[in-house]
This record gives C-alpha cells, sequence and structure tokens, in this order.
C-alpha cells in the first residue's frame, strides 16, 4: 500500500468513526504542507458535503510573502466561497513568547468563531513529530505525569479537536504530498532558532532522537486513567466553578492527592494563564486540609477557593 493510499484510508477511517457526514466542520489551515495534506485527505475522502466544511487561515502578520501566499493558496485550491475566512492576529511582541501566545489566540478565536456558526468540530494539522518535539519540551520544563501522558487536547471548551495525521511522521505527510503533487508554502519562520519550538525540533534532528522520544512518549501515553482521576472529587457546577469533595480527597495518601489536582488542573488548561507547579499543588492540599471559613474566599494558583452554603468551591479565574 502506498504512502497516499495509506494515509487517505487512514483519514476516512478516522472520519467515519468521529463523525457523523451531516455535522459541520472546521478546517484550520496555514498554508503549510501539514494543514494541505489534511485539506487534501479530507476533501478526497468525499465522507462531507462540501458546504458543511468551513475553511480558517490565520494570518499572524510576521513575514511580508505572508498575505500573498495566502492569496496563492485560496486561487490555487479553489477556495472561494462563502465558508472561507481569513483572521488577521495582532501580537505586539514578535519574539518573546509568541508562539505560546499565538496558540493562545488561535483557540480563542476557533472557540468564538465556531460557537457564532454552531460548529463542534475542529481539524488540526498536527503529526507525529509534533508530539514527540511536545513532549520532549514537557520534559525539559519539568511537566508531570499528567502532562506527560495527555500531550493534545481532545477538547477545548466545547469544540472537539481532531488531529487524524498525528500517527503520520513529517516525512510521510510529505511523501503524500509530492505523490498528489500538492502545492504549500513552507513557512521560513520554522527555521528561525530564536523560538524554543524550533530549537527543539533542530535539536532532536541533529542527534536523530525522534525514535527515542516516540518510545518513552508512547510508554507515557498507556497511563491514562490518570487524567480521570480528578472526576471523582471534582465535580463542574457552572463556568468555571467546581465543588470538592474535601472529605473523599483528604482520606487520600499524598501522592494520589497531587496527582488528582495535577489532573484537574491539567483537564482546564486552557483556562490558565499559565503553567502551574509543583508548591501550587502542594499549596493546594495545604488548604484543603485546614478548616475554611464559610463565605470566604482564600486565592489559590489561577483562582478562588471557598465554602459556600456547606460546600467547597474553586473558582478558576
Amino acid at each position: 500500500m502506498t504512502e497516499e493510499v495509506s494515509l487517505l484510508h487512514s483519514v476516512k477511517s478516522y472520519l467515519q468513526n468521529n463523525i457523523k457526514t451531516n455535522d459541520k466542520i472546521l478546517i484550520s489551515i496555514s498554508c503549510g504542507l501539514d494543514s494541505t495534506v489534511l485539506y487534501d485527505s479530507i476533501i478526497r475522502s468525499k465522507y462531507f458535503n462540501k458546504k458543511k466544511i468551513y475553511y480558517l487561515i490565520f494570518d499572524h502578520q510576521i513575514r511580508p510573502e505572508g498575505k500573498y501566499e495566502i492569496k496563492q493558496f485560496i486561487k490555487i485550491y479553489n477556495l472561494t466561497n462563502k465558508n472561507l475566512f481569513i483572521k488577521k492576529l495582532f501580537l505586539k511582541d514578535k519574539s518573546k513568547g509568541f508562539q505560546e501566545k499565538s496558540r493562545s489566540r488561535r483557540y480563542d478565536f476557533l472557540y468564538k468563531f465556531s460557537k457564532k456558526r454552531d460548529i463542534k468540530h475542529i481539524f488540526l494539522g498536527h503529526h507525529l513529530d509534533d508530539l514527540n518535539e511536545t513532549f520532549f519540551l514537557r520534559k525539559t520544563q519539568q511537566s508531570g505525569v499528567a502532562g506527560l501522558s495527555n500531550i493534545f487536547l481532545d477538547k477545548y471548551k466545547s469544540l472537539k479537536l481532531h488531529r487524524p495525521l498525528k500517527k503520520y511522521t513529517k516525512k510521510q505527510i510529505k511523501n503524500y504530498a509530492f505523490s498528489r503533487t500538492l502545492i504549500w508554502f513552507d513557512d521560513r519562520s520554522n527555521l528561525e532558532l530564536n523560538y524554543t519550538r524550533n530549537k527543539i525540533r533542530n535539536f532532536l534532528y541533529k542527534k536523530k532522537l525522534f525514535n527515542k522520544i516516540n518510545k518513552k512518549r508512547l510508554n507515557y501515553s498507556k497511563i491514562i486513567h490518570l487524567h480521570q482521576l480528578h472526576k471523582n472529587f471534582f465535580k463542574r457546577k457552572r463556568n468555571n466553578m467546581f465543588e470538592i469533595d474535601t472529605d473523599k480527597f483528604n482520606y487520600l495518601n499524598e501522592n494520589l492527592k497531587f496527582f488528582v489536582v495535577q489532573s484537574f488542573y491539567y483537564e482546564y488548561r486552557h483556562l490558565l494563564k499559565k503553567q502551574i507547579r509543583d508548591e501550587n499543588i502542594k499549596n493546594f492540599i495545604k488548604i484543603l486540609k485546614t478548616h475554611l471559613i464559610s463565605n470566604k474566599e482564600m486565592s489559590i494558583f489561577s483562582g478562588k477557593i471557598g465554602v459556600f452554603n456547606k460546600k467547597t468551591c474553586i473558582n478558576l479565574t
């Protein structure tokens, strides 16, 4: 089976197993290799009515040629229809934390855009190399088990995030593109080493560490039950407020308490402005051991905690 047939069959099988044919979907397009292959494989699957497919292109405005590439991409793939949208991103600082800020802005806009149009399925072009790079990045940041065992969000608020290419390497995706004679535009900023992600990609490539990192990531991915731990102790009441079963929680040993809090914050990390640290978790556990005063809130990592109507609640802000 050729790369082209294998990938196309895999994407079509993914669609059949995860989405209904009459559902609306949104494909996030960068005009680069990955999203071009994603777009092509979904269209070629003939699984959806084209009227149900929306396209969103983000213009980061960091390269002068970006505007030209978007126009060319639209022309090449004949995307001039009412379901195509272009969103310009305005970020003042183009260097410090640019990629993280850009990612946050994209997800926020995707949510607002999709909610307005009753779209619940978002398609992203992430692949196997992306998974391994993110895993390695989190290792360097001393991320906990929850963060290392589940690399990408499956949901963002009410949106379902789909990555049908995540089992394929960059090389396999490129082979598919060549076999289909697809046209895409490489973003030269992906080669600039002033971005952390690019430094990691360059390091893993030079040291030939992708296979080793992939094996470690797969081992962590088997610990999926850790992601559900918090659901036995944290119950969502409304918006960003959660009720905590403190009696049940405080019965656990310290190690289990740590994993429960970690899995809770990881599940709702899209609500956080920064990454939680070990000392934040330990402080959370310490507070839950104390006797909180009714109707009086205490500050805690990314929110407030207090007792209301005899129930201990945390409100993430």
